[in-house]
């Protein structure tokens, strides 16, 4: 385009505006810039015709400049931003835009190209920006992407002492500490290459020759072709934080030892220590309690509130008591706990010290368990006593039958209560029972065969098992096959339709011949009268000998169950000798 097509009033109106502005031809030519461009690139001559307006940029910038004019070309509008010192070689900064200047039929005749300058409004930012760094509590620097570091902050040299010439570049080596500064160089020049972000930390030497250790981070800042142009580091002084968590492992290597569960936690915070006696104790390793919070990880339950319990923790400073934890397995237990706050270097952190309870806490509920089945069972002894001393005294005429009669069945229940004891209740085997029974009835009871499947009942149905047994041979023994010298008796049992039940036959031979009786005595009522959901009885009088068809019920011998009572009887007897030695 020349000159002489741009109207007078469009370059009036150019000369009105604040930047710098070009008419360029197509061809990159400059055809006219406006009055107030000539003065802020400081041209003497305000024309510059005919001259390539790319050659007014440096060369490093050309690349940005060309693409700017081929977009605009291309009837789009193109820009970059960059620096340009003036003909006198003052320093500025430009944002630049280029734009085609269209014809008639549409298409780009020719390029406007604006200039703005920023240097002042860069130097503002970069002021406030500076300030910013210098007042930051970290050390920071710049590096381009070479690694050079070519700017620090204030903090920095307040900290090293060092001056600007001492340290641009890779002088920083000189504030590292003589046996880490290689391995620091070499990381940090291998993340140079591969443009990772770079972590690391090391010690660095202050102005007055101390050593402290700093983390440092870097960050590389990427061009739209990917390339690093920058590195932006930091680097943060960690030496209290280091000798804290130093303090903290050596108290926590002291309880390490311990046998005892001991952990440490920041209040209302993250496990920190975790000892070899949590990980026996809970089942959950180190690296799984780390870092997670207690309360969770251990499902404590307390009577209190946890955020109350924090508050009263903060405010009491100790703790002492019992919870219930959950291991990793799922079992519930019970802990007697001791917790202590400390602070260390600003931190609250519980000393937690646990204590496994739970066998203590089965043993006190075993133990009202045997209280309560005592008591219950006394009063169920008491009322059969009182029912076999009323049933007998109404069927006997004098004294001497009474006691003889009484004495027997005392005798029976005290051989079933025996082998009860020995169970601790929880129990009787039925060929004990049976042993007892007639060895107590009959003596040596050569003459009675037994067969069937040691099976184990239930502590109601062996008692009154035991008497129905001892009815039995009683009356066998006065009137039934065991009064002659050639009666036997055979008592069998097995598993009936139900596995739960056993089905048992008392049959005799040999004895005089049977007769059903003109009148019940109390045996035989009481016989007949032992029906109950776990057994049941009917008695038949066949000529050749009585017979009797037994149904009881079965239970499941409960090892568990008699070793707990088991402990609790020793805890008791244990109790009571501690007791009886106190008083003595």
């Amino acid at each position: 385009m020349e000159q002489r097509l741009v109207a007078p009033e469009v370059v009036a109106f150019l000369d009105l505006l604040p930047d710098c502005v070009s008419i360029v031809s197509l061809d990159g030519a400059v055809q006219s810039v406006n009055a107030p461009g000539a003065r802020l690139f400081d041209f003497d001559d305000a024309a510059r015709r005919g001259e390539p307006w790319i050659s007014w940029w440096p060369e490093e910038i050309r690349a940005h400049v060309e693409k700017a004019l081929n977009e605009a070309r291309a009837g789009r509008a193109g820009a970059f931003f960059g620096y340009c010192p003036t003909a006198k070689g003052v320093p500025k900064w430009w944002d630049v835009t280029v734009t085609p200047l269209r014809d008639a039929a549409g298409l780009p005749a020719a390029l406007i190209c604006v200039a703005r300058d920023i240097t002042r409004a860069l130097r503002e930012a970069e002021t406030r920006l500076r300030a910013l760094a210098d007042n930051i509590p970290q050390l920071a620097w710049m590096a381009d992407g070479s690694g050079f570091i070519f700017w620090y902050n204030k903090r920095w040299y307040e900290y090293t002492g060092t001056t600007p010439p001492e340290v641009l570049g890779w002088g920083w080596k000189r504030c590292h500490h003589p046996d880490h500064v290689e391995r620091v160089t070499q990381k940090f020049s291998e993340h140079i290459r591969s443009g990772e972000v770079w972590e690391d930390t090391f010690p660095l030497k202050s102005a007055s020759g101390e050593y402290r250790w700093f983390l440092s981070r870097a960050m590389p800042t990427r061009d739209e072709e990917g390339r690093i142009t920058l590195w932006c580091g930091t680097n943060t002084d960690v030496t209290d934080a280091r000798q804290a968590t130093a303090r903290l492992q050596r108290k926590a290597r002291l309880i390490e030892m311990s046998h005892e569960a001991i952990l440490a936690w920041e209040l209302d915070g993250d496990i920190v220590t975790w000892n070899r006696g949590c990980e026996q104790l809970y089942g959950f390793s180190r690296s799984e309690a780390l870092g997670a919070r207690s309360h969770d990880l251990l499902r404590t339950r307390l009577v209190e509130d946890w955020d109350d319990f924090l508050a009263m923790l903060r405010r009491d400073r100790a703790w002492s008591g019992e919870l219930i934890h959950t291991a990793k397995d799922g079992t519930e237990m019970w802990i007697d706990s001791r917790m202590e706050v400390v602070d260390i270097d600003g931190r609250s952190i519980v000393l937690e010290t646990n204590r496994d309870v739970t066998d203590r806490h089965r043993a006190d509920e075993t133990r009202e368990l045997l209280i309560a089945e005592l008591h219950h069972r006394v009063k169920n002894t008491l009322a059969i006593v009182q029912s076999l001393a009323k049933q007998t005294a109404r069927n006997v005429d004098d004294i001497d039958a009474f006691l003889d009669a009484f004495e027997g069945r005392l005798r029976a229940i005290a051989a079933a209560h025996g082998i009860l004891t020995e169970s601790d209740w929880s129990g009787a085997r039925l060929g004990d029972l049976i042993d007892a029974e007639l060895r107590g009835t009959l003596g040596d009871g050569s003459r009675v065969d037994v067969a069937g499947e040691n099976v184990f009942l239930a502590p109601q149905t062996a008692l009154h098992l035991a008497l129905v047994l001892h009815e039995l041979a009683v009356n066998a023994l006065k009137h039934g096959a065991l009064s002659t010298a050639r009666g036997r008796v055979r008592l069998e049992w097995r598993r009936g339709d139900d596995p739960s039940r056993i089905v048992m036959f008392w049959k005799e031979s040999g004895g005089p011949p049977t007769r059903p009786p003109r009148s019940r005595g109390f045996g035989a009522t009481l016989i007949e009268r032992s029906q109950l959901p776990q057994l049941s009885v009917r008695l038949s009088y066949p000529e050749d000998g009585v017979e009797c068809r037994i149904e009881a019920e079965t239970a499941r011998e409960n090892g568990e169950k008699l070793r707990l009572f088991k402990m609790a009887r020793a805890r008791a007897a244990q109790s009571l000798r501690n007791a009886t030695s106190s008083i003595r």
